[in-house]
């Protein structure tokens, strides 16, 4: 094959070996070289064609059959040594596992199967970028860099595919989820995956952003340490982006004011205790009847507040609220007491109209199914579709935020999401969207939820959405803190999945096992992940991930991958050609 020749050989095909893993005899010159997680490859012949095949080097081990034997260990243990043994018969071993097979064909390498295990001897080079840049010669256009190969100072490739069909598409949509425990890399990685997918104009991409963090980096504000300017390299791209925080989302349902009026605590103000739901319950329906023949985007008025306490404070409606009459007048004079001044006013200002300013119409106020409509609008000429950021962040809606709001919304959106890309199978065409969302296992949780609350409501939301949604060409990306804290229904989804540092223990590290089907030498080169906050300096940290799944072209054996991802933002843009500017201020 014309390969490049200047490698440098660190082993031999050795015995026992197999078509998915081979024992390497290590040649001398590299028992001092750090191995582990390199990138190797080995030529053969299969079929009367010539392949040649890349894997990593998973793990070494040392052995000397002298020093084993048990009248031997006792000479060493007074003398240290043995000259004519010690050091001198230690032969090394490496386990390789195989990742991809390539075949030439008219001068061009296609991907292939290993069916067969090559003969004792077959020499093992390392890969350099070179030769790797001349086997994906066909996907240089799809390759994108996350990072470089673990304990390697190659590029890994890897592929971000959009979810139609025609050039760069996977003509599916596929999961995603990213995990790791804080300061592991996953934001990072996220937002790197992020720009990976904004290259493609023919795809839209919502963000679901819990903690502001996409929201504020979007806005310019560099969140952590990362410094990588999204908002600068997606402007480059031509891709627009468009933020929404609760306040910018016009809610647009009765039922729904009913429900926020409990749980957004203004029936508290009645003096209705916020144990006795069934009577806030009431009141809250009472106050919506009162208000029906009312538009429900004309609400933020203090005159329809007065008029929806007036209509509370009669006998028939006091009275359905609470049966008893003690109670009943007591809400009837504090119900009294708030329409008069000075009550009223702040009432009017810190509890109603928060509220109603949520169904208010007005410019730059969407409905949620107008956000939906936003993302599966068709690509026009050139245009890019849009990036979408919902913010339901505290810090982005300080004006009023709950975490039952939160899930509430949240629901909606889900709701309006699988309506919308559900009506695309008419069209004969794919939703083509991508959603991030962030913190996943604070919104799906694994284990028993208190069945009818918002937060099961909104778990049984994800499950459909997930399962559904993806034959309507919608892909998830989920990031999670943790594995054993996900809801299992939507782990079993996920097709592409990258750990990184912090679940080798307990539950976790059982978890993560049955992810890469039981190989415990994965497991081996998993654990021995440094912690990114173990580095004496900032410039030192490595942030390294295990990548399972479809995601790169050399992992069609569809064992794991190891890499370490890019902690300098201008690697990333350079490597990947996303800004085509001469110049870019990287901060």
């Amino acid at each position: 094959m014309n390969l490049p020749q200047n490698t440098q050989d660190i082993g031999v095909v050795g015995s026992p070996s197999t078509n998915t893993e081979l024992t390497i005899d290590l040649l001398m010159e590299a028992s001092e070289e750090r191995v582990v997680g390199a990138l190797v490859a080995f030529q053969a012949c299969q079929n009367g064609r010539p392949v040649i095949t890349v894997g990593q080097i998973v793990s070494v081990e040392l052995r000397n059959r002298w020093h084993e034997d048990s009248v031997f260990r006792n000479l060493i243990k007074r003398t240290g040594e043995i000259p004519p043994i010690t050091n001198r018969q230690d032969t090394r071993t490496a386990a390789l596992v195989v990742g991809a097979t390539f075949c030439e064909n008219q001068g061009q390498y296609e991907p292939d199967v290993l069916g067969m295990v090559p003969s004792t001897g077959t020499r093992v080079f390392r890969v350099n970028q070179e030769i790797l840049n001349k086997l994906l010669t066909v996907y240089s256009n799809e390759v994108f860099y996350l990072g470089k190969a673990y304990a390697n100072d190659i590029l890994l490739p890897m592929w971000f595919k959009h979810f139609g069909s025609g050039q760069g598409g996977a003509g599916e949509a596929y999961h995603l989820g990213i995990f790791g425990k804080t300061g592991s890399g996953k934001s990072g990685l996220a937002k790197m995956i992020l720009l990976a997918y904004a290259r493609h104009k023919e795809m839209s991409i919502l963000i679901i952003d819990p903690q502001g963090e996409f929201s504020l980096e979007l806005q310019g504000t560099r969140v952590g340490q990362q410094g990588l300017p999204m908002d600068t390299i997606l402007r480059s791209m031509g891709r627009e982006f468009r933020r929404y925080a609760i306040s910018d989302i016009q809610l647009d349902e009765w039922d729904l004011l009913e429900e926020l009026l409990v749980s957004q605590r203004f029936t508290e103000q009645l003096g209705i205790p916020s144990g006795s739901i069934d009577n806030s319950r009431r009141a809250a329906e009472v106050i919506r009847e009162a208000l029906k023949q009312k538009k429900l985007d004309e609400l933020d008025s203090i005159d329809c507040l007065k008029h929806a306490l007036e209509v509370l404070s009669q006998n028939k409606h006091a009275e359905y609220v609470y049966s008893t009459p003690t109670r009943k007048q007591q809400l009837q004079d504090r119900v009294s007491k708030l329409l008069q001044q000075p009550e009223l006013e702040p009432l009017y200002k810190d509890h109603w109209q928060p509220l109603a300013q949520l169904f208010a119409s007005g410019q730059g106020r969407r409905k949620l199914y107008g956000i939906v409509k936003d993302l599966l609008q068709t690509q026009q000429s050139n245009n890019a579709r849009p990036i979408i950021v919902i913010d339901i962040s505290e810090q982005g809606n300080r004006n009023i935020w709950s975490e039952d709001l939160q899930k509430r919304i949240l629901v909606k959106l889900l709701n309006a999401l699988v309506n919308g890309s559900q009506n695309t199978l008419s069209t004969n065409t794919t939703a083509n969207i991508l959603v991030i969302l962030d913190e996943a296992h604070r919104h799906a949780p694994s284990g028993s939820i208190e069945r009818g609350t918002q937060a099961d409501i909104l778990r049984a939301q994800l499950r459909t959405a997930v399962r559904e949604t993806r034959k309507y060409g919608v892909g998830w990306c989920f990031i999670s803190q943790t594995l054993g804290g996900l809801d299992n229904e939507i782990i079993q989804q996920l097709r592409i999945l990258f750990f990184g540092f912090g679940l080798a223990l307990g539950e976790e590290f059982r978890r993560l096992r049955e992810f890469i089907g039981g190989d415990d030498r994965a497991m081996e080169l998993y654990q021995s992940f440094r912690d990114p906050h173990s580095f004496p300096q900032n410039h030192m940290k490595e942030f390294p991930f295990m990548a399972v799944g479809p995601v790169s072209p050399l992992s069609f054996s569809g064992r794991p991958l190891f890499f370490t991802a890019f902690t300098e933002p201008d690697e990333l843009v350079k490597v990947n050609n996303l800004v085509q500017q001469q110049s870019l201020q990287l901060e």
